[in-house]
């Protein structure tokens, strides 16, 4: 079992994880309600600290887009970033961890009630995936099972129920032998994996399917984009085809808690020239996002309540 910081934020207070517990009549547990963030907090060299958040900001913004989207009220986001420093003060987190930010809905109700979402942010230490740590490629399938379209619940709403199916989606890939899948849409075409983007790269160009392909609006897989454009390698946001994934010369999966793992084959049909090896675009960006995510977390730090002070934001 994975080792956990004792110490949470639930309700408004900091408690134990075993008193943060969510009622069994909540509209949280009758309907799957939950909006969340995953954080990643990264120390500036190996297990020395102190950690820093990266992109929490990104991370707020899509959780209050989230928010809107599922009709939940605003429960204080803007509270978040100082949370999030007073967290990592109490659990003296001085090495790589996620921190999982939620707004759920503890009262009661029909499915037609209001939802009032409590906050909660707990943190787990968090290294690098086997992918990255073993530089290991992984063994993808193409799913049938489908990423729900905006007519069945908004794709782009990052909400707890939206994880059923794909988990199922992930289950039978591994059970088939694969290390995980691909989710399709509605028209057959690639979405996403069922918690990271999709990646691909053929004669040096960088495609992914755009969000119009009923895709997450992922933070890694912006960052992804922007600093791509900045080094000038090719890259779109367009529709994706099984064909475009069976044709690649390499492919990537990203995301917060994955971060990136290289992709070796879809349906066992392996990439060439790349083979096992990430290719060089994985290589060239994933070694660009650890150069960053060290650099920002040696940057010097104000605690939150005196930054907002000092550039003049809300409270």
């Amino acid at each position: 079992m994975v080792a956990v910081y004792p110490h949470v934020f639930f309700r408004d207070r900091w408690v134990t994880r075993d008193e943060a517990t969510v009622p069994i009549g909540s509209l949280a547990m009758r309907y799957g309600l939950s909006v969340f963030e995953g954080v990643r907090l990264y120390a500036p060299s190996g297990p020395d600290g102190p950690t820093r958040p990266f992109l929490l900001q990104e991370h707020l913004a899509r959780m209050a887009a989230s928010l809107r989207l599922m009709r939940f009220p605003d429960p204080g986001l803007h509270r978040l970033p100082g949370v999030v420093d007073e967290l990592i003060d109490r659990n003296r987190i001085t090495r790589d961890a996620y921190v999982r930010i939620a707004a759920t809905p503890l009262n009661a109700g029909q499915l037609g009630d209001p939802a009032l979402p409590e906050l909660s942010v707990t943190a787990t230490p968090m290294d690098r995936k086997r992918w990255l740590a073993d530089n290991q490629g992984m063994d993808l399938s193409i799913s049938d099972r489908q990423r729900g379209p905006d007519e069945v619940h908004p794709p782009t709403a990052k909400n707890i129920a939206n994880y059923a199916g794909p988990r199922l989606a992930w289950q039978e890939a591994r059970e088939a032998g694969f290390d995980g899948c691909v989710l399709t849409n509605r028209h057959g075409r690639l979405s996403e994996a069922p918690t990271a983007a999709l990646f691909l790269v053929e004669d040096g160009v960088l495609s992914t399917p755009a969000l119009s392909e009923d895709v997450l609006p992922g933070i890694t897989r912006a960052w992804v984009l922007r600093t791509a454009a900045a080094k000038d390698i090719p890259v779109r946001e367009t529709a994706l085809s099984r064909r475009d994934a069976y044709r690649a010369d390499e492919a990537f999966l990203c995301g917060t808690g994955l971060e990136f793992a290289p992709v070796r084959s879809f349906d066992r049909r392996w990439f060439s020239p790349s083979g096992h090896r990430p290719g060089p675009v994985t290589r060239e960006l994933v070694a660009e996002y650890f150069l960053q995510v060290r650099e920002q977390a040696r940057a010097p730090h104000l605690p939150h309540e005196h930054r907002e002070v000092a550039d003049g934001s809300p409270r």
